[in-house]
């Protein structure tokens, strides 16, 4: 269902997902994810990727996870960067611009203080690289409020 989801996500970000889509019904089917338009989606080939989508967007409101609009994924992409934050994994840099990026092109006025804090630590980064445990810690105390206020 996780790639599922992370389709979901691309697509409202309006990147191309199209020709991924049949292949990840037909693995989801296999994983026992299963609903009348996923079975439809994975017998699709991929020159179709309008059907592709048409079918999919049914599809994940038929499993009760219907795919978010452009905001919703944006904040999506943002908690998905401060749990990886919290956890240790993946660059802490790269993370808090993923967060601060996000927040920009959110269209949500009450993320723009977050995408604010996450710049001001993106460029802390840069400047204290001598510091790098402390700023992690700050920036792990950053993702930790971030996904506590932000919780669905």
């Amino acid at each position: 269902m996780q790639q599922l989801r992370d389709l979901a996500i691309r697509l409202a970000l309006d990147q191309p997902v199209g020709d991924d889509l049949p292949m990840a019904a037909a693995h989801a089917l296999t994983r026992g994810v299963d609903s009348p338009s996923l079975r439809e989606l994975a017998g699709l080939s991929k020159g179709q990727s309008r059907e592709a989508v048409d079918l999919f967007l049914q599809a994940m409101d038929e499993l009760g996870c219907p795919v978010p609009d452009e905001s919703g994924a944006r904040l999506h992409r943002m908690r998905e960067a401060a749990a990886h934050i919290v956890a240790g994994e993946g660059d802490p840099e790269d993370l808090a611009h993923e967060i601060y990026w996000q927040a920009c092109y959110s269209g949500m006025p009450e993320l723009q203080a977050v995408g604010d804090r996450f710049l001001e630590l993106y460029a802390l980064w840069g400047a204290a690289a001598d510091q790098a445990e402390e700023v992690v810690a700050v920036m792990k105390a950053a993702a930790r409020s971030f996904l506590r206020d932000s919780s669905p």
